[in-house]
């Protein structure tokens, strides 16, 4: 099926009845055909196989559409699950600000008072400075050796302490001497909950995010897992030559265990894009943390670029002139989630190869907005 003609939903939320409500309607389906276009063109342009997109407007309508491919034999749709990557580690720290909020823990205790392998890990390190990456820890991910070690047992399932054992280094730097976004540090987070609950993590994100936020679509692999044909298939430039081949094929159990298994808390959460844009929807508006939590969450931390800090997973930004809080992943697929407080709108968007996203979350909120004055 063409990608001009893939499956587009609309969902409408209305609270208000008779004209009211009519008029919410009309406003929603005059935004569906432009954003479409916008996807489409989106597509187009970045050769990207599939991209799954959602919008959640102030009223709480939703807008979901879709472009491109899943595989050779099939296109992508709204239902389907991608790998979120980096973008795993906002559950994980809001999860770590609940705790603090139960009184169970402090941000600025040291690691060690929740963890007893340590290896070559400071256990003096702060739990803030593992949530907002300035923990100096070696970033696993992005070495040679850990390459080599998921593509030659792709199947493989790491768990935690293996992780911890295989791949430590050298700190890059000195605790706040430096920002870097460590696989590490949020494996560490992963063990500590574990630690504090007596519980897996997926429970905990099961009872406090994903159930009572009507989340059905996302879960955290391993620990988790889901039939193979709700995933959508992962490309990949195997061999370098710029040409993007389908990684998954077919298969009974989820491909690539290893890369995802490998990441665990800080890149294994799988979603679809209506699922991540409601999360970061609920979160940014207080539905997920009180606000004091919500506030250190949020709190200027490392200068990224100009004009923009991290926080404890969330970017806080300004994308034309406006306030924006973001986090992009990428682990084989392509993730990012954009919420602007001024607007009460989220954005999501996940493709199936790894690209930036970044300029497909904002091409929709572009055209949304020009769409809203019109």
């Amino acid at each position: 099926m063409s990608r001009y003609f893939g499956s587009i939903v609309l969902c409408i939320v209305c609270t208000l009845i008779g004209n009211g409500c009519r008029e919410q309607v009309l406003m929603a389906e005059k935004m569906t055909k432009p954003l479409q276009e916008t996807l489409d063109q989106q597509q187009f342009e970045l050769q990207v196989p599939g991209i799954s997109a959602a919008m959640i407007l102030p009223d709480n309508s939703t807008w979901l559409g879709i472009s491109g491919k899943s595989s050779n034999s099939e296109a992508i749709n709204s239902a389907m699950l991608f790998g979120l990557g980096s973008v795993t580690k906002t559950y994980i720290a809001a999860l770590i600000l609940q705790l603090e909020e139960e009184g169970v823990l402090s941000v600025e205790d040291p690691i060690e008072n929740w963890i007893s392998e340590f290896g070559q890990i400071d256990r003096k390190i702060k739990i803030r400075q593992l949530l907002n990456h300035t923990s100096g820890l070696y970033r696993y991910q992005l070495k040679p050796d850990y390459y080599a070690a998921i593509t030659t047992q792709p199947e493989k399932v790491w768990t935690a302490l293996e992780i911890l054992e295989k791949f430590q280094g050298e700190p890059e730097c000195l605790p706040e001497e430096c920002w870097g976004e460590s696989a590490m540090d949020y494996v560490l987070l992963g063990l500590m909950i574990e630690k504090i609950t007596g519980s897996s993590v997926s429970s905990q994100l099961v009872s406090r995010f994903f159930a009572p936020l009507n989340l059905e679509q996302t879960y955290l692999y391993p620990e988790q897992k889901y039939p193979a044909e709700t995933m959508a298939h992962m490309w990949w430039d195997v061999t370098g030559s710029g040409e993007s081949v389908d990684v998954v094929g077919d298969t009974d159990d989820l491909p690539l265990a290893s890369l995802f298994s490998s990441l665990w808390t800080s890149g294994a959460m799988h979603s679809t894009a209506e699922n991540l844009a409601r999360f970061a929807k609920d979160l940014f508006e207080g539905k997920v943390l009180e606000e004091n939590s919500l506030e250190k969450m949020l709190a200027p931390g490392p200068e990224l670029y100009a004009g923009a800090h991290y926080g404890y997973s969330v970017i806080i930004d300004q994308v034309n002139g406006k306030t924006a809080y973001w986090h992009s992943g990428g682990a084989g697929y392509s993730s990012i989630y954009y919420y602007f407080p001024e607007d009460g709108l989220s954005i999501a968007v996940l493709c199936n190869l790894m690209v930036d996203p970044k300029p497909i979350a904002i091409a929709l909120y572009e055209m949304y907005l020009r769409n809203l004055s019109l």
